[in-house]
This record gives structure tokens, C-alpha cells and sequence, in this order.
């Protein structure tokens, strides 16, 4: 998934540059850059959430998810109050992950019925 992400930031970027401008490119190139890092660090969180006593990780777990979120939100809060990329792209950029999730479940939902319809 990890590599589904960055290819469709790179993707998404040059379509960005190509058809509108290079200013909107790189509001998604940013966008999907603190989306995917965002992603990442999560799913390492949670990753070692699981694999331990979970009592003892969760007070941790949760400390750290909204120092993160808080600072994602004053990122996000700096780049929209001084308008250093464009808004939409950002929005474009921000949605990179799920668009590569939504990518990811299609292709597994189409194995599942290729796999039922052989199955009949």
C-alpha cells in the first residue's frame, strides 16, 4: 500500500501540473506528502500498539495521535492562513490515501467476486 501511495501522489502531481498549473501541483504534491507521512506514522503507532500489552501502550498510543494531529492541524493551519499553495490542491493531495485505500478494496472485492463466480 505504502508504495500504491507515493505512486499515485506522483501520478496526481504530474496530472496536477500538466492540466491545471504548477501551483496547483504542488498543493497536491504537499497535500500528499503530509497524508501519506501522516499514514505512515499511524500505522507504525498501531503497529506496535498490537503487538504488545495493550493497556500499557494505549495511554502512549494516544498521547502521541494528538500530538500528531495537532500538529498536522497547524501545518495544515499555516499553509491555508498564508496562502502559500493552492487550497484545492491541498484538498486533492490530503485525499491521496484514500483514494489508494479505495483503490486497494476494489481490487480485493473484484478477486473476491472472480473468486465466488469461479466458485458457482
Amino acid at each position: 500500500m505504502g508504495r500504491l501511495n507515493w505512486l499515485l501522489l506522483v501520478v496526481m502531481t504530474a496530472a496536477g501540473g500538466l492540466f491545471f498549473s504548477p501551483n496547483f501541483a504542488k498543493g497536491i504534491f504537499i497535500g500528499g506528502l503530509i497524508a501519506i507521512i501522516s499514514f505512515s506514522l499511524l500505522k507504525k503507532d498501531i503497529t506496535r500498539v498490537l503487538a504488545g500489552p495493550l493497556n500499557a501502550a494505549k495511554g502512549r498510543f494516544l498521547f502521541k495521535y494528538y500530538i500528531r494531529l495537532t500538529v498536522l492541524a497547524l501545518i495544515l493551519f499555516f499553509l491555508v492562513r498564508y496562502r502559500a499553495i493552492h487550497l484545492v490542491g491541498l484538498l486533492v493531495g490530503l485525499s491521496t490515501v484514500v483514494i489508494s485505500i479505495g483503490i486497494m478494496v476494489a481490487g480485493a472485492a473484484k478477486k473476491v467476486a472472480l473468486t465466488a463466480k469461479e466458485a458457482s
